[in-house]
């Protein structure tokens, strides 16, 4: 849908791999449980990463390549191409990975990194909480110190795959600060510590992907702590950072084979009014995919992540939302009629599950405020009455 010329070296990357891949078939599921989920994608990174496919852009000593984010990009584009299964070590690979290559002591990154690679330990992220979901700094939840280490004790939510997780990147409250920006730590917790209790949650989708999280004085060895006390905001933001980047890059290439779907089963059946909404959404797709290369060509080049990868996120999961009610308005009155034709079940799937991307790895909102703030230079609004 969108070619892009890129250096020699980096078209020879994409050869090189496709050569892999073409020798190296991802299993196929046989059905859409969460077992088969956990068993597929893992067995899936585990080969890739056999293979010198996951992490490309971690340094050599990390097991990666020492390339770009450009060549992980390109990774993803490929595995979207051959409709492989999702990795299951996915927010170990995009945020906590990434953030302790930049953050972490040199035991941390000795102790976690190569098992994130071969996705022998899976991550969940510890953030939001009932009370502090796109106002991140308002949690709550704090971390008491003790004997070599803290307590931790309160609640998460939106936790996701925290009942297959292994460990948790969690950010708590290690003291009180005028600034609640201040006095955060940022931890990595094990999951089968004692005093944890994951209940997950059904959303209207049907889906239990979802999670909240208790933790009832948690102990956390002080060793768990990443960079220093206090400094959790900072190093929280990094983490956004990424995810808002490259884990938007992977989910715009999903969204691109939905619509690709979507032109082969209606582009030669609707009228002039539906072809149009389909080249529009051609043209916001493309659109997406290029903005989000430039901001991967600019962090290949040395700046680090941002607050333009906001507009990434904002636009990604927006457009998104269209294609998923796209697709029911296209079907019409037979939108419901998943019984006759499993296609429009996954249709109506999509369409519920696409209501929370623009409330996920926070509101548009709050990225529209980010983006005229942080990128655009605007003075902060006021709310008036």
């Amino acid at each position: 849908m969108l070619k892009l010329s890129l250096p020699g070296s980096t078209e020879e990357f994409r050869r090189t791999f496709k050569e892999w891949l073409a020798t190296h078939s991802p299993p196929k599921p046989s059905d859409s449980s969460l077992k088969e989920f956990i068993e597929l994608g893992r067995k899936w990174q585990q080969s890739l990463a056999s293979g010198g496919w996951i992490g490309v852009h971690w340094p050599e000593e990390y097991g990666g390549k020492g390339l770009s984010l450009v060549e992980e990009a390109i990774v993803q584009e490929e595995l979207t191409r051959i409709g492989a299964p999702q990795l299951l070590g996915l927010f170990g690979l995009t945020m906590v990975g990434p953030v302790l290559i930049k953050h972490g002591s040199k035991e941390q990154k000795n102790r976690y990194l190569s098992k994130i690679l071969r996705a022998e330990e899976i991550w969940c992220q510890g953030f939001s909480e009932p009370g502090a979901g796109s106002d991140l700094a308002a949690i709550k939840t704090r971390a008491v110190v003790a004997d070599n280490g803290f307590h931790v004790s309160g609640q998460k939510v939106w936790t996701s795959f925290a009942q297959i997780a292994d460990w948790c990147f969690l950010l708590a409250r290690t003291s009180d600060e005028p600034s609640k920006h201040a006095g955060l730590s940022y931890l990595l917790v094990p999951m089968k510590s004692k005093g944890i209790t994951v209940r997950p949650l059904k959303q209207i989708s049907g889906d239990e992907e979802f999670n909240e999280v208790f933790f009832d004085n948690v102990f956390v060895p002080k060793e768990n702590v990443v960079g220093n006390v206090g400094e959790g905001w900072k190093i929280a933001i990094s983490t956004l950072m990424y995810e808002r980047v490259v884990l938007t890059f992977a989910r715009q290439l999903q969204s691109e084979v939905a619509l690709r779907g979507l032109i082969e089963r209606f582009g030669k059946k609707v009228d002039d009014r539906g072809r149009f909404s389909l080249a529009n959404e051609v043209v916001a797709a493309c659109a997406v995919r290029a903005l989000s290369y430039r901001h991967l060509v600019e962090y290949a080049s040395g700046k680090a992540p941002g607050p333009e990868g906001s507009l990434d996120k904002l636009l990604w999961s927006e457009s998104f939302q269209r294609l998923c009610r796209l697709a029911l308005d296209l079907l019409g009155e037979n939108a419901l009629a998943s019984e006759s034709d499993p296609a429009h079940g996954v249709d109506i799937h999509r369409y519920l599950y696409s209501r929370g991307r623009t409330i996920a790895a926070g509101t548009s909102e709050i990225q529209r405020s980010i983006i005229a703030e942080r990128v655009l230079g605007l003075p902060r609004g006021k709310l008036t009455i």
